[in-house]
């Protein structure tokens, strides 16, 4: 009776032993299958906003890879903080992933108590573009280089220096007018503005002289002649600029912030899901037409997950230590 009790616990286990292995093959079947419904692409700003277009060309191209609806949803609101924690608090199954700017990620949660870790909760997948400033100012002032805007910026009276907005304490066009300020010693003042377009206006009127906003915002004035383009903030010249110079070529030795846009999604996402939006973002930039339909001074940053990972690291370290310098706090 022993024996025959015995025997029977054996074969129940090799029962189920058998059973375990047939549901691993459809186990792992599932698994491939992803995506087999809509995918929510969570875009922490509002529309129309530079990430929101690039979200949504994304999209299309990840729609058609996918064979399922991706869905841009915008989720604006705290400098991009409340779209990134919807994306972070997510479940990791590759079902919510998001387009997210730089600052969101590597500025914003060293000036305020961020309800996340961009280092910890979030998992990189993929770079997608780069966005492009200048140095522009009023053309009336009549300097065209930036060793002049150095020098006439050095020469003003102590209490009246050149001005400059930003659309915010803690954009990338104010910490890159700080970086050139602090690289090549010359005076200004910021003057923060809730919207880029509300600086613009007073950078037109006169009430300030300078910027670095972002080139697809102040291209429009350059065009007409209003404004002028001093310098180019890529280490490269840009298209619709040629006969304005990079920061490489005039001073090599100013390490500017890039405002990169990159999907990422919540920490755990599975390797392979991670491996496969990476492989199918880097196709989609790869195509001709990405770039064209990109707004200007858009260029692509292609990074996979580990060059994505290591950008993260280096822009929160070095942006955390400027923010401290500023003494920066959200309002």
């Amino acid at each position: 009776m022993k024996r025959a009790s015995s025997g029977g616990a054996v074969s129940r286990r090799a029962m189920l032993a058998a059973a375990g292995c047939l549901a691993a093959p459809r186990f792992a079947a599932a698994q491939g299958e992803w995506p087999n419904k809509p995918v929510r692409m969570v875009v922490p700003y509002g529309a129309g906003n530079l990430a929101d277009h690039v979200a949504r060309v994304l999209a299309e191209e990840l729609q058609q890879r996918w064979g399922q609806r991706v869905v841009a949803d915008n989720q604006p609101g705290a400098g991009g903080a409340i779209g990134v924690q919807q994306i972070a608090r997510a479940a990791p199954d590759g079902y919510t992933i998001g387009l997210v700017a730089m600052a969101a990620l590597v500025i914003t949660p060293h000036m305020t108590r961020a309800p996340y870790d961009p280092l910890r909760d979030l998992t990189p997948v993929a770079g997608v573009t780069v966005a492009a400033g200048s140095l522009t100012l009023r053309s009336e002032l009549g300097i065209t280089t930036l060793p002049d805007f150095v020098t006439a910026a050095r020469a003003r009276p102590a209490g009246d220096p050149f001005f400059y907005y930003s659309a915010g304490n803690g954009t990338v066009p104010h910490l890159n007018f700080e970086i050139l300020r602090r690289t090549l010693d010359f005076p200004a003042q910021h003057v923060p503005y809730r919207t880029s377009p509300a600086g613009l206006a007073d950078l037109l009127a006169g009430r300030v002289q300078a910027t670095m906003d972002s080139f697809s915002v102040v291209l429009p004035a350059i065009q007409a002649g209003t404004l002028r383009a001093v310098v180019a903030t890529p280490r490269r010249r840009l298209p619709e600029i040629p006969n304005v110079p990079s920061i490489a070529e005039v001073a090599p030795q100013v390490e500017f912030a890039h405002a990169w846009q990159a999907v990422l999604a919540p920490a755990g996402l599975p390797p392979a899901i991670t491996a496969r939006i990476a492989a199918d973002t880097k196709a989609a930039l790869e195509k001709p037409d990405f770039a064209s339909r990109m707004p200007a001074g858009a260029g692509l940053f292609e990074a996979g997950p580990e060059e994505l990972a290591a950008t993260m690291r280096h822009d929160h370290a070095r942006f955390g230590a400027l923010v401290a310098e500023l003494g920066l706090r959200s309002e």
